[in-house]
């Protein structure tokens, strides 16, 4: 029979994983009510893992609350903003649940996996690892976000890019433009980027701290570069028509160039489970035979 610390370990822990995966049953109302009004779109929410853990947040945050980490906390900040979840989580809130995911990790590991279940007395290093890992994969978490809604922007870039430059060359401004892409172009954060840069400047926000603030957001180079340009183009007196047709070429063509460069990756990336899967094989089915043959010399050609 298990000692008593290890039941409560294990009882608390699938207490744990009930409520979570209670918490993670998709209830579909909110999407019914989206399909039936049709504003359905792009959701900047957090991880329903995170949403499910929030409760306990509050029993973390009088832990938290003494850490300092400035840098730390502008960072956490700015990637929910660059992740479109900005107001989703607080700085103390991250923290919290990084305290979590390091108990969790811990619990599973160490105190259910190796202990309970293998029965192995854990040295200090194993410790460590758990509550390393448990550490940094909020992190991980949060800047796989951000990369999956910049590569979703990224991918919807040219499109927009090319409605944009068609609204302002067929006689509609900069702003007119903008509103007719966030009407007519399919939603996504692209888009939703565009809206709010769009309220920013209904509200008297200027176009280039409107520009500014839409590269901040987004956080990538092409967003930047066309934020600079139309900056420029704002100073001077340019025309805007010509920049837009400019910058979408020039998206058209990163792209184009985004995808040769992936393709050499790729033809790269081959190599290791060529030589270590397909490539033993095969010396195997040639070499093997003559090898035979050379060991046992006669008898395996009688065979």
């Amino acid at each position: 029979m298990l000692p008593v610390p290890y039941l409560i370990i294990l009882a608390i822990f699938w207490i744990g994983l009930f409520y979570i995966a209670f918490q993670l049953m998709p209830s579909g109302e909110k999407q019914e009510i989206e399909e039936r009004l049709g504003v359905g779109g792009v959701s900047n929410e957090v991880s329903p893992l995170v949403t499910a853990l929030r409760p306990l947040f509050s029993f973390m945050l009088p832990l938290v609350k003494w850490m300092r980490l400035t840098k730390y906390r502008l960072w956490i900040e700015k990637k929910f903003i660059n992740a479109g979840m900005a107001g989703g989580l607080t700085s103390d809130e991250f923290l919290a649940y990084k305290l979590i995911m390091m108990s969790v990790f811990w619990g599973m590991f160490v105190g259910l996996l190796a202990e309970t279940i293998v029965g192995w007395d854990t040295p200090i290093w194993a410790h460590a690892i758990a509550l390393t890992i448990g550490c940094f994969f909020p992190d991980a978490w949060i800047d796989g976000q951000v990369q999956e809604r910049q590569a979703n922007i990224r991918r919807s870039l040219p499109y927009v890019m090319d409605l944009l430059t068609l609204s302002v060359e067929a006689g509609l401004d900069f702003i007119s433009g903008i509103g007719k892409v966030c009407e007519k172009a399919k939603a996504g954060p692209l888009v939703d980027e565009f809206s709010y840069m769009l309220g920013e400047i209904q509200l008297g926000a200027s176009r280039q701290q409107a520009l500014r603030n839409f590269s901040y957001r987004t956080d990538m180079p092409e967003t930047r570069s066309f934020s600079a340009l139309l900056i420029q183009a704002d100073i001077l007196g340019a025309s805007v028509g010509p920049v837009l047709r400019a910058q979408s070429d020039l998206i058209r063509t990163q792209r184009f160039q985004r995808a040769e460069r992936q393709g050499a990756y790729a033809s790269q990336k081959i190599l290791f489970p060529l030589i270590l899967c397909i490539m033993p094989a095969v010396f195997v089915v040639i070499f093997g035979p003559i090898a035979l043959n050379f060991i046992y010399g006669d008898m395996v050609i009688g065979l």
